[in-house]
């Protein structure tokens, strides 16, 4: 059996503790733990009991700590979550702490020594068909351009491809550093649109817009015959909601254009993704979900590099599981792609501020704050303006304090 690894979020004191408590930690040894929410942790899943006691006590010889099962001691359940809680230098010595132990617990310190690693070493870049996606600089834009007449913040603003040009121009001025072109609303109870008007909407603005300005251009569609013509128009990334699931052929449209891809989470379709969702661990679960896809998608053919990550805020979500998202953001990081994240004027924001779609922008800065913490290195939104300056006053402040 191989151990199941992923970083969580252990800054938080509350979003740690949850996690302890699921797992059956004892009360008094959550408080304790809680308290070292500075540094950060690894959840293990299905360890066994002994395994579990020996990372234990091998994690405590070095100053770290692993919150397991209050009954593992006495070897009941058989089974356990483990948190590893440590630094990263203390992570890298529970590798040699773990060489020649029993129950592929070597192994395990290989990996925990790989995620550690992996904390905030994030990719640089992202290789498009010509040029690349510059991340070493911190977060960046992606400005939404909905070219449709029912969507559920800016329907029929901009159907009309001199308009659609001007919004494009002016979030480039703004500071987008892509432009995401979608001519399908993908709103709670929406349904599937025919090809042909979908197509008839995108392209005579794509290729205006492809004129005009120099940054990346996104498709927002689940159509492979979509994405191939979006492709051959002038896009260069495309930003599937299905995750390629929807459309057998999106694959082979993406190795074949060399595009980028927005692998999206969304539990149902568009048209039935509020009615019922449900999740026991909605992080985890979603996390689950993007590595058996990424995985499914690169061994099709398509490069790793060229794969961006979505947990899908707002698809098949309730308010607690958008929280969970937001809260945990840096979890998604555990996979090894750059993530983006599009929270800009959604349902949750108004569920909790009661305000209209047009007036969620203060409520929006605050989940943007979140995701500057947990360094999500692209934000999908609406409101280039002021996301770009909470942007630069964010990281004024940061490195003054570096």
């Amino acid at each position: 059996m191989r151990y199941n690894l992923r970083l969580i979020s252990a800054g938080n004191r509350n979003t740690l503790k949850r996690h302890l408590q699921a797992a059956g930690v004892a009360d008094d040894g959550i408080e304790i733990m809680a308290d070292k929410a500075g540094v950060f942790a690894i959840r293990v899943d299905d360890v066994s009991a002994q395994a579990a006691n020996i990372i234990k006590q091998q994690l405590l010889s070095i100053g770290g700590d692993a919150a397991v099962h209050k009954d593992v001691i006495s070897g009941s359940p058989e089974s356990s979550t483990v948190y590893l809680i440590a630094d990263k230098a203390r992570f890298f010595r529970l590798r040699d702490k773990l060489k020649g132990q029993p129950f592929r617990l070597e192994e395990l310190g290989e990996e925990v020594f790989r995620l550690a690693a992996l904390r905030k070493a994030y990719r640089q870049s992202i290789p498009l068909a010509s040029g690349i996606i510059d991340l070493s600089k911190g977060p960046i834009m992606m400005g939404i351009l909905n070219l449709t007449p029912d969507s559920f913040s800016d329907g029929g603003l901009y159907t009309d491809p001199s308009a659609a040009l001007d919004r494009a121009e002016q979030m480039v001025e703004e500071g987008a550093s892509i432009i995401d072109l979608g001519g399908e609303s993908s709103r709670p109870g929406a349904k599937e649109l025919e090809k042909e008007t979908e197509l008839a909407r995108v392209i005579p603005v794509l290729e205006k817009i492809a004129k005009k300005i120099d940054i990346p251009i996104s498709i927002d569609t689940r159509k492979a015959s979509v994405a191939e013509a979006a492709v051959g128009s002038g896009a260069t990334i495309i930003n599937d909601i299905s995750g390629l699931r929807h459309d057998p052929g999106m694959t082979d449209v993406a190795i074949r254009s060399g595009a980028a891809i927005v692998v999206m989470h969304m539990q149902g379709t568009p048209e039935i993704m509020q009615d019922d969702p449900e999740y026991s661990d909605t992080v985890h679960e979603i996390i689950d979900w993007l590595d058996e896809n990424t995985k499914r998608i690169i061994s099709a053919g398509v490069e790793k590099e060229k794969i961006i990550i979505d947990p899908g805020i707002g698809f098949g979500k309730r308010l607690n599981d958008n929280l969970d998202i937001i809260g945990q953001a840096a979890d998604f990081h555990t996979l090894g792609f750059p993530v983006m994240i599009g929270y800009s004027r959604k349902s949750f924001l108004g569920m909790i501020t009661g305000r209209s779609e047009q007036d969620r922008v203060q409520g929006g800065l605050a989940v943007l704050g979140r995701c500057l913490a947990a360094d999500i290195q692209i934000l999908r939104m609406h409101d280039i303006k002021e996301g770009s300056d909470f942007i630069k006053v964010w990281n004024a402040i940061e490195k003054r304090g570096a």
